[in-house]
């Protein structure tokens, strides 16, 4: 039996070539993410972590903290770590690669980790015999794409065909970008989502970050346009065989010829044509939203694309325990602060 070992430097093609054996794509466990990461926040640290079974990955997992005053604040990972569940023994390279996170945590002096896995994946067990317990949930919302435009729209609601079929009535446009000042056009229309429904998303670095460092043609900005005034974008970016839209906004006046419904269409329209089969549209709480609820109205404009709820496990573990780890976390906080 080959012997399993952890090391922390593998090549990025190495890595991402793991990642690719994973048809559905995984964006925040490859290796880009990470250098995204690190330019846009210099203070956040990465670590990433390589079970090999003798020379072959078996499992990887990538992950980001901060440190403050000596203490590592969350080590926050998503979607991993990733094991190759064709291999009748990626148990034992899961527990490789925690007990090699256990390690790192204790070196670094990491207050806890805290991890979002797939429901689907069915590893709960696993991470709960490591120490973890179960700290919540909630939903990815995901699109299944047809293998044609066509059977794409017979499976979205009436409302929805409608609301699109007046978009084009009404002359509304959708164009494909890679130029700086539609990525520019496009955040001033999240900051103008952010001001008006009361949400934080990402700084103009991040996107930036994304196009300077991710392959070009899997980064890219939709806009569209109505009287020659671009109302609605979106950001999306694809991993393997999902397109992800990391950030969508809008301003008010696109809403009454349904900008917002239009854009996204067509990027699923072309995201078939182009052989994706996933269609990422965000999070959504567990249990969803109800009426009068906040998030009442974008959940309701969601399930009209009559997508499904992928469920999320987040899992944590106190890895300093005997220190208080709220106190380290308020004292880490009034760093930041400061």
């Amino acid at each position: 039996m080959l012997k399993y070992s952890v090391v922390n430097d593998v090549h990025p093609e190495s890595w991402n070539s793991f990642l690719e054996t994973f048809s559905n794509g995984n964006f925040e466990q490859c290796f880009e993410y990470g250098e995204v990461v690190k330019k846009v926040y210099p203070r956040t640290k990465i670590i990433r972590l390589a079970c090999l079974q003798g020379r072959k990955i078996a499992g990887l997992v990538q992950g980001t903290y901060s440190k403050y005053l000596g203490f590592g604040a969350t080590l926050s990972i998503r979607r991993g770590p990733i094991i190759n569940f064709k291999d009748k023994n990626h148990l034992i390279a899961l527990k490789y690669l925690l007990n090699a996170l256990d390690d790192y945590a204790r070196k670094e002096r990491i207050v806890e980790i805290s991890i979002q896995i797939p429901k689907a994946w069915q590893l709960i067990n696993a991470f709960t015999s490591s120490g973890y317990f179960v700290a919540g949930e909630l939903n990815e919302y995901v699109i299944r794409l047809k293998n044609s435009s066509d059977d794409l729209w017979k499976n979205i609601s009436h409302n929805k065909r409608r609301n699109i079929k007046k978009a084009i009535r009404e002359g509304v446009e959708v164009f494909e970008s890679r130029r700086k000042e539609d990525l520019q056009t496009f955040y001033l229309m999240l900051k103008a989502s952010e001001k008006r429904k009361g949400f934080k998303s990402y700084p103009y670095s991040w996107f930036e970050a994304i196009w300077d460092i991710y392959k070009p043609s899997l980064s890219k900005v939709f806009l569209a346009v109505w009287k020659g005034k671009k109302l609605a974008g979106v950001f999306i970016v694809i991993h393997g065989k999902t397109v992800y839209a990391v950030a969508a906004g809008s301003l008010t006046e696109g809403w009454k010829v349904r900008c917002n419904d239009i854009l996204h269409w067509k990027v699923m329209e072309w995201a078939c044509k182009q052989g994706y089969t996933l269609y990422h549209m965000g999070f959504v709480p567990q249990p969803p939203p109800c009426k009068h609820s906040r998030e009442w109205g974008i959940w309701r404009w969601k399930r009209e694309w009559k997508g499904e709820l992928y469920r999320l496990i987040k899992l944590k573990k106190v890895t300093m325990s005997k220190y208080n780890p709220i106190r380290i976390s308020k004292m880490i906080l009034g760093k930041i602060i400061r």
